[in-house]
């Protein structure tokens, strides 16, 4: 029986028009075809994956939407929730198991990439995948895990791809044609608010482009160039310093609010590229009067402050500095960072959306996917600082970040405030705001949990295929096509040539004397030379008429062949990459008993640890093996288990010294045992030429302990002590240890103390 069409039915019941890109892309998901859905921010993506969500009850089939992260997890449940039905919606992160059998299920991305990798009963029925900020495939910590859960999905389940706007749409619909069949690209690239860029600077607010272009305003060049003429002018009656400008740089939070407040431009979001940051702005505005709320807002503040926390021990509360936090929120202002406990994140989201909140000061990670558009968003830095060092934003991170402002049908148009100071020039803003390249790129890396789990479904042979096939070997592919064409033409050359050549027998090895006997003359070895030189006049083609033609031939086609050579050795260096880096780490594996070739049966088997191997999700992935099978952990209780976990979950921030021995004996003969394992690991890494396993890092060991045994946050805070630069640091670990535990079943989740619904 022929289905129905759905859209008109599913159009009908949003409220407003859809746009002409929504329609064509749920025109497309509804003929049976993937989609590719590439637009702004804020430009309503989303609702084609509530379209595929719609077919998939129409047509008794099931959906799974994945997201990046865990908090947009949770906020992408409650909105289809509302929409769909309680009864009809289910949510997987990890930390939370909800109506998995639902007929849609929420789910961050690594959910599905475990489902995928343990042919899980909830794929039975499966119609349709949402990908949410499909862009991620391009992080490169996370972005193998979405490239993996698509090369895996099996191919009768239509995928709906979104992502914000990237310049090489098109090869990566090309790709996804490729190893998914048929894929729609949909770009949109007008944003659905318009956008008005501006440069503060001496407390004016400049237009940062000319009308109608892209360049600089003159009105703000007169001034900037004016305002730096005056700084570098002697101040009369004054000893100038040499030591510092007299202009530090330092921007005066609370004025620049009230500035934007007075010029109706909040809510707003201003990033800063650090939590200490975000923190500090907030810590700025509480030690001034600044007050962005009326009376009664305070009261609405502090209800959904109380409720979110209701259930969170006192001490706990002192120790998360909750007064100034609630004091922050019913004034307007707060920070938002992963180092919040999530509930605090939670209820500035809240505030914030209902236009409680009228300033987040919030690092980049919410440019991507929380649902907090504001009027304004505000710049300071151009420069953020990375684990490599400072680095400048691209025009992909501009667009991402300033992707926030604007308002779908509040606000007639967003704005964009830059601050001006010494290090952020006008022009370099008007560069990054006038540029839309956004590329995709692939991130995938082959592991070894990824390996074991390749072979495991696919067998060696099929593991190489599939990672032929990755969008990593689609972009090596497209990257030396140009090489790969210059080696066919000179493949050509070289026939015609040796044709050329074919009716004198032996002049190739003639040439090679001639040649040899050059570099012998030009490097003085004499002998050498004259008994090359006889060589060469008794050689029959010494005597042929068109020796010196055929000379200048072969030289030709030595150095075409030469050419060739060189040019197929990048070739193969450049798409040979993955299966190469595969083959070395399964000769690691095997040679340690996770596989075993069977060269009866030409296949490899993956043994009982190989298995353990396959459920450990974690950077250090085989070093938690190897303590595994060794026994480096045996023997220890589940708050001894979690301490040393922690260690080896990456993510470190700072290495530091640890009073584990204090804790108890077991605990340190562990510690001890995994850095034996470790740099036994290295060892064999460098012999296979394989990246190495990241030290185990102690720093997180004695608080993790003390929340394990069920001491509670306050005393993990308190024994962390400048470990933890924020509590959401130590929350976050704690369910990351928690994750590794239940995933290996070294440890049941009950058997440690309930990271809270507060918490998540």
């Amino acid at each position: 029986m022929q289905d129905v069409p759905h859209l008109d039915e599913f159009a009908a019941g949003l409220g407003f028009s859809l746009d002409e890109f929504q329609v064509r892309a749920c025109r497309a998901l509804e003929a049976g075809r993937d989609v590719l859905v590439c637009a702004p921010t804020g430009a309503g993506k989303t609702v084609v994956g509530e379209f595929a969500a719609h077919l998939a009850l129409a047509r008794d089939g099931t959906l799974f939407y994945t997201t990046p992260l865990k908090a947009l997890s949770n906020q992408k449940h409650g909105e289809l929730a509302r929409r769909f039905g309680d009864d009809r919606v289910g949510l997987l992160t990890g930390d939370i198991s909800l109506l998995p059998d639902a007929p849609i299920v929420v789910m961050t991305t690594e959910v599905l990439r475990s489902m995928l990798h343990g042919d899980s009963p909830l794929l039975v029925g499966l119609r349709y995948v949402v990908m949410d900020e499909v862009h991620y495939l391009a992080d490169r910590e996370r972005g193998a895990v979405w490239e993996e859960s698509i090369l895996h999905l099996p191919a009768e389940v239509r995928l709906v791809s979104l992502s914000a706007t990237v310049s090489n749409a098109e090869s990566f619909g090309e790709w996804l044609s490729r190893v998914r069949g048929t894929t729609d690209v949909v770009v949109d690239e007008q944003r659905p608010v318009p956008l008005t860029q501006h440069m503060l600077a001496g407390g004016r607010l400049f237009d940062l482009l000319s009308p109608g272009s892209t360049t600089v305003d003159a009105t703000l060049e007169r001034y900037i160039a004016h305002r730096q003429l005056v700084e570098a002018a002697p101040q009369p009656g004054r000893r100038r310093r040499r030591t510092r400008h007299r202009d530090s740089g330092r921007i005066d939070v609370a004025e620049v609010v009230t500035r934007l407040e007075a010029e109706r431009l909040l809510p707003a979001v201003w990033f800063r590229f650090s939590r200490a940051g975000c923190d500090a702005a907030v810590s700025e505005c509480l030690s001034t009067p600044l007050r962005l709320t009326e009376a009664a807002d305070a009261a609405r503040i502090r209800a959904v402050a109380e409720r979110h926390t209701a259930t969170m021990p006192p001490a706990d509360l002192d120790a998360l500095g909750f007064p100034d936090w609630l004091d922050g929120l019913e004034r307007g202002f707060a920070a938002h960072h992963a180092g919040l406990v999530p509930t605090f994140r939670h209820v500035v989201e809240e505030l914030f959306a209902a236009g409680l909140v009228r300033v987040v000061f919030a690092t980049e990670t919410l440019a991507v996917g929380v649902n907090m558009p504001a009027r304004t968003v505000v710049l300071e830095r151009l420069v953020k600082h990375t684990a490599t060092g400072p680095t400048h934003l691209t025009a992909g991170e501009y667009t991402q970040l300033t992707g926030r402002a604007g308002r779908r049908g509040i606000d007639d148009e967003g704005h964009v405030v830059v601050v001006w100071s010494r290090d952020v020039a006008p022009a370099t803003v008007a560069g990054l705001a006038s540029t839309r390249t956004y590329p995709l790129h692939s991130s995938l890396s082959v592991g070894y949990n990824t390996t074991v789990n390749l072979v495991a479904r696919h067998g060696h042979d099929g593991a190489r295929a599939l990672l032929g096939r990755s969008f990593a070997q689609f972009e090596a592919e497209r990257s030396v096509a140009a090489l790969a064409d210059a080696v066919r033409t000179n493949t050509a050359v070289l026939a015609e040539l040796d044709a050329e050549l074919a009716d004198v027998a032996g002049f190739g090895e003639y040439r090679e004397l001639s040649d040899r006997l050059a570099i012998a003359r030009r490097s003085g070895t004499a002998d050498t030379a004259a008994a090359l030189a006889r060589a060469l006049r008794s050689h029959p083609g010494h005597r042929h008429r068109d020796r010196d033609v055929l000379l200048s031939v072969a030289a030709r086609r030595a150095a075409v062949a030469a050419d060739t050579e060189r040019m197929r050795a990048q070739v193969h260096a450049a798409t040979a990459g993955l299966t190469a880096r595969f083959d070395r780490v399964l000769d690691l594996l095997d040679e340690r008993g996770y596989v075993f070739a069977d060269p009866a049966r030409g296949s490899i088997h993956i043994t009982d640890d190989g298995q353990r191997l396959r459920r450990i999700y974690c950077s250090s992935d085989l070093l938690v093996a190897e303590c595994l099978r060794t026994g480096a952990w045996s023997g220890l209780d589940p708050a001894e288990l979690a301490a040393v976990a922690s260690t080896v979950l990456g993510e470190g921030r700072r290495h530091t010294a640890t009073t584990a021995g204090r804790v108890s004996p077991a605990l340190t003969a562990a510690l001890d045992a995994t850095r034996r394992c470790w740099r036994d690991l290295v060892v064999a890494e460098e012999r296979h030429d394989l990246p190495i396993t990241a030290e185990p890092d102690p720093t997180w060991v004695i608080p993790i302990h003390r929340w394990a045994r069920g001491d509670g946050l306050a005393a993990a805070l308190h024994a962390a002590g400048t470990v933890a630069s924020t509590p959401g640091d130590l929350v976050r670990r704690c369910l990351r240890t928690l994750d590794l535990l239940d995933g290996t079943g070294l440890c049941r989740r009950d058997a440690l103390p309930t990271v809270g619904p507060e918490f998540l």
